[in-house]
């Protein structure tokens, strides 16, 4: 079980005095799923029936009007505590409108917000873009070694599980304008989470606007250096800060009446150290969910995501560095009261290029906020 990070004691300091402005707040969610039986990534727990849970719970520690501490703490069935987010947020720099956040938080890049909880997610886990695992590693790789981990799920993700890492960030408003710009260790595919593996640290710019209420169109960029600097010789006089992720996405909400959608369209090079030559390679991912309403307590959701991966040659032949893969899901779900939901989802994974493995998922998921 990980130490709780200073900030966090600090936090917990401030809940026990009474003359803090201190909330608190939470979810907690069982689960019963079986997912079919095959060796895919995408298979949950070699495909037999399986309970699982998860508690989040989330701290809002205010030190002056100005100065927040936010925590989000995080328990799942392995019984290990993650901390997803610890950060110290500025509010309006001296009097500019431009607030400030350091800490280990989620850096501004894709729409995913809350609904990674799942009170407020439609379905069962997140969008495929970040959660597959591609067949390239963050460590220098050879081409043989690329084209055998193809579907093995033993790669980087293209977006890391909503990218919480530690960094900084100034953020803020113009108008109907929100800009974030930061820094942070890692990559937006490989989020280290503690000390930074190499001597680049990841840049990331995100820019929203809301032109109406119920609409809000964004894009992000970012770029750094993915490969550690852990003494691996590279095949060729660089440094591992010459090989670098540059990932851009454009994202959408829109609300109207009972209906919600969202989706997200991203495109993601890195350059490869391989045997003989430095290569290019790249994927494009996409999803969109949408979730209507039909009387208070009662909603269906469906999402459709995929990736689709660049090609390279192989002895020759020109063939995709990872299988291109396909998801549709799809659910229903009632809420008991408020804050009481119960979901019901099944999904389907379409592997293309290859014997499609028996991957798909049914799951019953319960969610409490409180």
């Amino acid at each position: 079980m990980k130490k709780p990070p200073l900030i966090l004691v600090m936090l917990i300091a401030l809940g026990l005095n009474a003359d803090s402005q201190v909330q608190w707040s939470g979810q907690v969610s069982a689960f019963g799923l079986k997912s079919d039986r095959s060796p895919a990534q995408r298979v949950l727990n070699g495909g037999d029936p399986t309970l699982g849970w998860r508690l989040d719970l989330f701290l809002d520690g205010r030190v002056t009007d100005d100065i927040v501490a936010l925590a989000n703490v995080r328990v799942s069935g392995n019984e290990y505590l993650y901390f997803d987010y610890v950060a110290l947020r500025f509010a309006d720099i001296a009097g500019l409108g431009i607030n400030f956040q350091i800490g280990k938080f989620d850096m501004p890049f894709g729409n995913l917000d809350e609904r990674r909880f799942p009170t407020e997610n439609f379905l069962f886990g997140l969008p495929l873009i970040y959660e597959y695992r591609t067949s390239l590693p963050n460590t220098v790789i050879t081409r043989a070694d690329l084209l055998n981990n193809r579907g093995r799920g033993i790669g980087m993700r293209l977006i890391d599980l909503g990218v919480y890492d530690i960094g900084a960030m100034v953020f803020g408003d113009l108008g109907d304008l929100h800009y974030a710009l930061a820094v942070s260790n890692g990559t937006i595919s490989s989020a280290s989470g503690g000390q930074n593996d190499n001597k680049d640290f990841s840049k990331i710019v995100r820019l929203a606007y809301t032109p109406m209420m119920g609409l809000t169109l964004a894009a992000a960029g970012a770029m750094g250096a993915y490969l550690p600097n852990d003494g691996t010789p590279i095949p060729r006089t660089k440094a591992p800060e010459d090989y670098l992720q540059k990932i851009g996405e454009v994202d959408l909400e829109f609300s109207r009446g009972h209906f919600l959608l969202n989706g997200e369209v991203v495109y993601s090079e890195w350059m490869v150290p391989l045997e003989n030559q430095d290569a290019r390679l790249s994927v494009m991912g996409y999803y969109g969910e949408a979730k209507y309403t039909w009387f208070p307590r009662f909603f269906t959701a469906a999402r459709v995501s995929g990736l689709r991966f660049s090609q390279l040659d192989f002895s020759g032949v020109q063939r995709r560095w990872d299988y291109d893969v396909f998801e549709i899901e799809g659910g229903i779900g009632v809420h008991l009261d408020r804050n009481a939901l119960v979901k019901v989802v099944r999904r389907h994974t379409k592997t293309l290029g290859t014997t499609d493995p028996h991957d798909d998922l049914t799951a019953i998921q319960f969610a409490v906020a409180f």
